[in-house]
């Protein structure tokens, strides 16, 4: 009996450091932890962060189409909505499906090799089984086990494009799941499922990937971010997209920095402050430490492939080897953006 009390006490405190760790994690962190393992490129947005600072609390569903428009357009120059998947499609979205970046929480679009999705959490106001039946209403193949079983609404190319021309790919499938209150939109039924059963809590997420965890720490609470799993960042954000002229020049500056070493992963999170935080992860400390130095003078002068230079747009104001990791605080200059700047290639500071 004894033992069993014992027992029983571990397993209550088990549980309730679990609780403490998963209450300390920030929203980016848990939006990361519902997306498939397999996504290499993410882009977040806090939209309760953006109608703050883009003055669209009071909008719903019901306002007008120029004051929706007109908030998307504050957003858009305050560099918070360049990642974002369903932007363009705020109007048709809360038309059509009862559902809209004006009610959201946050949204995480993940991409990867074998399709893209895009999770949105809701306010908890939200009808979710309102969304299933306009789901129904509107032609999508319901999932198997009917409505509120968290199954994939299947629908069509030719679906999407008779509905509304607003609407993108991802509107093609949906998952509703309404214990998490979550709306996941893909535009592959089979990797909706998959998503889906992330979400759930089945299976490997994201945030299990070597470096996600630590570089999602460094960023913080974001207003927006867009973070490169692996090596992809290599891939994307490569110098082998300039010119033949600006790739000379981008070895130049690499050698003259004193030399790199490959990312193994990379965040870019501005905070609610507009400071950014870019995290760099490498496969040893040891490399960390030796890119420290480097990368700093690499995201202070020329930026070739961009044009300009990286002091055109941001100040480093700080930098350090953390483990694996290489993390630089930027300040933007004034009417400056880095997210949507920088978020394609080529990057001369994020090259490999």
């Amino acid at each position: 009996m004894a033992a069993c009390a014992a027992a029983l006490v571990l397993a209550v405190l088990a549980g309730v450091v679990t609780w403490r760790l998963l209450s300390t994690r920030s929203t980016y962190e848990q939006a990361l932890d519902l997306l498939p393992r397999s996504t290499l490129r993410t882009t977040y947005t806090d939209w309760r962060e953006v109608r703050e600072q883009a003055h669209g609390t009071r909008l719903s569903a019901g306002s007008s189409t120029a004051a929706v428009g007109a908030f998307l357009n504050r957003a858009y120059d305050l560099d918070l909505t360049a990642g974002s998947g369903v932007t363009d499609s705020t109007r048709s979205l809360a038309r059509l499906f009862g559902f809209s970046p004006l009610d959201a929480q946050w949204e995480a679009l993940g991409q990867s090799r074998q399709g893209q999705v895009d999770v949105m959490r809701l306010d908890d106001g939200v009808d979710l089984a309102g969304v299933e039946r306009a789901l129904r209403r509107l032609g999508y193949d319901a999932p198997p086990r009917g409505s509120g079983t968290g199954g994939t609404w299947v629908g069509t190319p030719e679906l999407v494009a008779r509905l509304d021309p607003d609407l993108t790919p991802l509107q093609q499938n949906f998952v509703v799941l309404p214990d998490e209150h979550l709306v996941l939109m893909s535009d592959s039924a089979a990797y909706a499922s998959r998503a889906a059963t992330v979400a759930r809590g089945s299976g490997p997420s994201l945030l299990d990937d070597a470096g996600v965890a630590g570089l999602a720490g460094h960023a913080k609470q974001p207003a927006a971010a867009e973070q490169w799993t692996s090596t992809f960042a290599c891939e994307d954000l490569t110098m082998g997209s300039a010119s033949t002229e600006d790739q000379q020049t981008g070895k130049r500056l690499v050698a003259r920095a004193g030399g790199i070493s490959p990312l193994e992963g990379l965040v870019m999170a501005q905070q609610p402050d507009r400071t950014v935080v870019v995290g760099m992860h490498f496969e040893t400390s040891d490399q960390a430490s030796a890119n420290l130095q480097p990368r700093v003078d690499l995201a202070s002068g020329d930026a070739p492939g961009q044009g300009g230079t990286f002091a055109d747009r941001f100040r480093v104001t700080s930098g350090e080897a953390d483990g694996h990791d290489v993390v630089l605080d930027l300040r933007l200059r004034a009417r400056q953006s880095v997210l949507s700047d920088l978020g394609t290639g080529p990057v001369l500071f994020a090259t490999c």
